[in-house]
């Protein structure tokens, strides 16, 4: 099954309540769906709505669909977490890879990554800021990687990452790789299972950006 059936057999098993959408196709015959984004409130109760379009690119589920804010409310432009060509930036380079290698459908993207963002971009335009906001390019993935090691150190979480690449896991009883002197099961042991799911290139390129 290619990324276009998929994405087709997954509309037709999407139900949110807080979605209304229709399937459409561009000229092209890539299917889409676009509709309104209702956005509830902690007691389920919808505050507003955005108009958005989903649409998959080549490879999904191994890359995140795109998003698109069609009705010109948001501004186009990064520091508003939009690239130039339209689409949203819904998360940093290694959350999406970690994402699709973890297994994603239609549902759970919408549900616990479109929704949010949305939220979030209600927020800025009620309050002038982001409430969670990353940086752009590469800050963003330095500042995604201190959250998931809890650390500001780059320079060891890049060696963390070098080792996690090599695929190579420790005893439980060893000392953790980190340095820390706590043993491994209970220091980055999870953190470890996590990433190394990641491909060995990917986990490299990260070390570098975080020891640049």
């Amino acid at each position: 099954m290619n990324s276009q059936q998929l994405f087709l057999e997954e509309v037709k098993r999407l139900k949110v309540d807080f979605f209304d959408f229709s399937l459409l196709e561009d000229e092209a015959c890539n299917p889409y769906i676009v509709g309104r984004l209702h956005l509830p409130d902690e007691e389920g109760k919808f505050i507003d709505h955005y108009y958005v379009k989903i649409e998959v690119k080549d490879g999904y589920p191994n890359n995140l669909p795109l998003v698109y804010e069609m009705a010109n409310r948001i501004p186009n432009n990064i520091d508003w977490h939009v690239f130039p060509d339209g689409h949203c930036c819904i998360v940093t380079p290694p959350e999406e890879s970690l994402i699709c290698k973890k297994g994603i459908t239609l549902n759970k993207f919408i549900i616990q990554h479109v929704l949010p963002y949305f939220h979030n971009q209600l927020f800025r335009e009620l309050n002038g800021y982001f409430l969670n906001e990353r940086s752009h390019g590469d800050a963003g993935i330095r500042e995604f990687f201190a959250a998931k090691f809890n650390d500001t150190d780059f320079k060891k979480i890049s060696e963390s990452l070098s080792f996690i690449a090599k695929k190579k896991e420790p005893q439980r009883t060893a000392n953790c790789f980190c340095g820390s002197g706590k043993k491994y099961r209970k220091c980055h042991r999870e953190i470890f299972r996590e990433l190394k799911i990641l491909p060995f290139q990917e986990l490299m390129y990260y070390s570098i950006i975080m020891n640049t």
